[in-house]
Order: structure tokens, then sequence, then C-alpha cells
């Protein structure tokens, strides 16, 4: 059996078959390592700074921010999403969550 590695890539050939490796996907509910609800991580966010935030009024609704630990957006209307900043946060990169829009979404 001859298997090798594509350089560069999480994809080894082993044959004719392909198999994906080292690709982990997580969510803050299935997160080991859960984005924990501290006043040093409420330091670290950036939701207030995100255009989804501002123009949906989300600090009038419950939770004001930290969505990836405190959960989704209470906010009793369809939340109108445009460009997201999950991407950005130093919180969301340390915990290698993948879904943004995080007050829409957890």
């Amino acid at each position: 059996m001859n298997a090798e590695m594509m350089p560069g890539k999480d994809i080894i050939i082993f044959s004719r078959y392909y198999f994906l490796v080292k690709i982990t996907m997580k969510t803050p509910v299935n997160d080991t390592h859960r984005v924990d609800d501290t006043e040093e991580n409420l330091e670290k966010c950036i939701c207030k700074m995100c255009p989804t935030f501002r123009l949906n009024k989300l600090a009038d609704f419950p939770p004001v921010a930290l969505f990836c630990a405190r959960g989704r957006s209470k906010i009793p209307s369809t939340i109108k999403t445009t460009n997201c900043y999950c991407l950005g946060c130093d919180i969301f990169i340390k915990h290698e969550l993948v879904i943004t829009h995080l007050c829409v979404h957890r």
C-alpha cells in the first residue's frame, strides 16, 4: 500500500482513496474548551464594534456582548446580518470557532 502526503495540504493520498485529516471544526456548542463568560474575555470582546451588532441595536437586548459565551441575542425580531467581525476576534481565534454571526446562530 502506497501512501503519500500532498505538500501544504491536509489530504493523504492512499492508493485511489482520499482521506481528509486534521480537520476539526468547532462551534461554541461542541467546543471542548468552551468560551468562559469572564471579565477578561469581555474586555477582549469586539461584538460591540460589529456592523451587525450596531445595525440591529443589539445592545438593547441581552446578552449585550460576548455571544460566543453567553448565547445568541434575545432580540424579538429577526436580526439583519451584515459584515461579521467574529473572524477577527481574539476569542474566536483562540477557541478555533468556525460559525460566524454568533449573535444570531449560537
